[in-house]
């Protein structure tokens, strides 16, 4: 099992705290059971879980089986079947949510999907996981849709509401110097303009009272996370701050739909586990943790400087 520096010990040598999450847990078998090998054999200290994942009742089992791994809630708006059932504007004629994020802007831009309605399903995603009895530590969403104007207040409405204490503010942290790909490019331009939705939906980690954020990270990384990108990013983290690692492992997955992203899941998987990886987190002087632990910090430590506000 992997360190989650659930003491916090108040070391005279200052250091870094990584909580690594992993996205899309209940999608499918073949990602849950890479997340919890991610968990078991590597770094991952955190999932989020799909109240509307195809293989939600299999992830449950596993949080049950692996009471140490973190859980939040992964908010959904695309390519699945909303947990409510009576006739909404979300739903599309085969009773799916619209298929991908472009098609959701689409219909959001031309007011034909209802606030109240993402509202509704989005607090039946949550109950649905509370009353599986997993505590929920955190809010994101698939696609980052939470971080859009409009629907931002909704999803931090609903960590108040439910006293969920984190929410990813997915404004990527700027200290990783990284290369020149056609993928980071890619990755580049969706970082620019995810910042830029944020900051018109006035997410920022100073002016989101009740709700915390550490400084997020992976997302120029997305599906794409080697040894080579991760062990760039920990010698980056810099002491005395938290920080949220973003990250996709699974096993290769069966289903089309998920496949069509490219996302290289076994690379991220073997990534996380590789045989380097905790010597390096010794080295660097970096303590694994979970959104879980934050929360639970003795109070004395939580005016520790550790949630960034500025990306810098």
């Amino acid at each position: 099992m992997n360190p989650s520096g659930n003491s916090f010990p108040l070391d005279l040598k200052p250091f870094a705290r990584l909580i690594v999450n992993a996205d899309d847990f209940g999608i499918s078998k073949a990602i849950n059971n890479g997340i919890v090998k991610a968990h078991c054999n590597g770094i991952v200290t955190t999932t989020s879980l799909m109240a509307v994942g195809r293989a939600f009742d299999h992830a449950v089992a596993l949080c049950r089986a692996f009471p140490a791994l973190d859980v939040g809630v992964h908010l959904t708006l695309v390519a699945e079947k909303p947990l409510l059932k009576q006739k909404t504007s979300l739903a599309g004629k085969d009773g799916y949510f619209p298929p991908d994020i472009s098609m959701l802007l689409k219909l959001l831009l031309n007011q034909r999907i209802q606030l109240p309605e993402i509202q509704a399903e989005w607090s039946a995603q949550i109950e649905r996981i509370l009353n599986c009895g997993i505590r929920v530590t955190h809010l994101d969403s698939h696609q980052h849709l939470h971080a859009l104007p409009g629907i931002a207040g909704l999803a931090i409405g609903l960590a108040r509401r439910y006293h969920i204490p984190f929410v990813r503010i997915p404004m990527e942290d700027r200290l990783v110097a990284r290369p020149i790909t056609s993928h980071g490019l890619v990755r580049m331009t969706g970082s620019m303009a995810l910042r830029a939705g944020c900051l018109v939906a006035r997410l920022n980690r100073r002016r989101v009272p009740g709700c915390q954020s550490p400084r997020f990270l992976g997302f120029h990384e997305g599906g794409r996370l080697n040894p080579e990108s991760l062990e760039r990013i920990l010698r980056a983290l810099k002491p005395g701050r938290v920080y949220e690692l973003m990250c996709h492992p699974g096993l290769t997955p069966e289903e089309p739909y998920i496949r069509r992203w490219n996302y290289g899941h076994q690379i991220e998987l073997d990534a996380l586990a590789g045989p380097s990886v905790q010597s390096l987190l010794i080295a660097r002087n970096i303590r694994l943790c979970s959104f879980a632990d934050l929360s639970d910090m003795p109070a004395a430590l939580k005016h520790y400087p550790i949630l960034g506000s500025d990306g810098k």
